[in-house]
């Protein structure tokens, strides 16, 4: 499985945020690529950065779906296209306040926390997922921002 983590759509508020966890989540990426189970091939998740955009109730913008592969087939006369993969995509929502609080030091680890946290919704899915272990991928991630030098602290959440 592909893992793309971003946080690429910012304001002038969040700039700097979404500077500092680009790297981070870049070495991630690489580093949590791989397999684990299921029919999952892609999964993205955003990490969100313009409050203007956030929904009025709290939730991110973006719950959990999974977009089955597509066959590129033709059945109407029109050329192949080529099969899209199968994907899951969520957003996670911080608390902006509390974000734009908390000194440099500790964004980093709060975001990987909160990040950490709302993969609880692929345990709710593996069915769905064709058996996709989230609970293995849950830990790799947790060891991943530990071999980065970044706690997982979901207290702070």
């Amino acid at each position: 499985m592909e893992i793309g983590l971003h946080a690429n759509m910012c304001d002038r508020d969040t700039n700097e945020i979404s500077d500092m966890l680009r790297s981070v989540f870049k070495l991630l990426c690489e580093k949590l690529n791989g397999n684990y189970g299921g029919i999952i091939e892609h999964l993205w998740i955003d990490f969100e950065l313009i409050k203007s955009h956030a929904k009025p109730d709290g939730k991110p913008r973006h719950p959990f779906r999974f977009q089955k592969r597509v066959s590129g087939r033709s059945s109407f006369g029109l050329p192949p296209s080529p099969d899209y993969h199968n994907v899951g995509h969520f957003s996670v929502r911080p608390n902006f306040s509390y974000l734009i609080a908390i000194p440099k030091s500790e964004v980093i680890p709060y975001c990987l926390s909160l990040i950490y946290k709302e993969l609880l919704v692929l345990s709710t899915k593996e069915k769905k997922l064709g058996g996709f272990k989230s609970e293995l991928f849950r830990n790799r991630f947790s060891e991943e921002c530990m071999a980065l030098g970044y706690s997982l602290n979901e207290n702070m959440l």
